[in-house]
């Protein structure tokens, strides 16, 4: 499979450079990397078909085990993998993970770790506009939809601010092009307080229980029901 994707993603890789990104690189850590290549040989050894949607992301991605039946047995393939940031996914994932399968469709949930790691909003908005850069210029017919960052409680609530502004910033953005959309993920999980709903996340944690993924599953499923074939 990989004989004949090659073409195709050496042209992705090339075509980075015309993209408004930053020009910094953001390297993949040895387990980040590891991950990137079990996705890829595994897609050698079992082909994703064209015409499949792919999903992208951190760990909230990853960690949702019940994906495919959640949404319906949409033909969906799972790369999410944790740690991850928008910045990688726009610098290497984008590339590797999902423009070479062809999908009719991409899944992105990235951000949250950028964030945690210092990232302003507007320099994940950037990463953001050189991911959908490289996806449309691929690929003009996929679409492309971007979930909202989740409100984690503890330490990286204390940057709820900076969350909604990156979220109001990716839903612009989405708003400028038909072929995205941006999908609120991230109001499901806040209570009437503002605060975290507890059931969603896992006590002492910053990831979702199975409750968590029921209220996301919620907001996403009928906005992806029309890619369901």
């Amino acid at each position: 499979m990989w004989s004949a994707l090659r073409p195709l993603l050496l042209a992705t890789l090339l075509g980075v450079t015309a993209c408004t990104t930053p020009t910094a690189v953001t390297p993949l850590s040895g387990t980040i990397k590891a991950k990137q290549a079990q996705f890829m040989a595994a897609a050698e050894q079992r082909p994703i078909p064209a015409g499949a949607v792919i999903a992208i992301g951190s760990s909230h991605l990853e960690k949702w085990k019940t994906l495919k039946a959640d949404l319906g047995g949409l033909d969906i393939y799972n790369h999410g993998i944790g740690g991850s940031k928008m910045s990688q996914a726009n610098e290497h994932f984008i590339a590797t993970l999902a423009i070479p399968f062809r999908p009719r469709a991409v899944l992105l949930y990235e951000g949250s770790n950028d964030l945690a790691a210092g990232a302003t909003p507007d320099a994940i908005l950037a990463h953001f506009r050189g991911l959908h850069q490289q996806l449309h210029t691929a690929l003009p017919a996929t679409r492309l939809y971007v979930l909202g960052l989740v409100p984690s409680p503890g330490k990286r609530f204390e940057k709820i601010d900076d969350l909604k502004r990156t979220n109001e910033l990716l839903r612009q953005e989405c708003a400028t092009q038909p072929w995205m959309t941006y999908i609120d993920t991230t109001s499901p999980l806040l209570g009437p307080d503002g605060q975290p709903r507890a059931e969603c996340f896992i006590p002492g944690d910053i990831h979702m229980t199975p409750a968590g993924y029921v209220r996301w599953t919620a907001a996403i499923a009928p906005v992806l029901a029309k890619e369901k074939r």
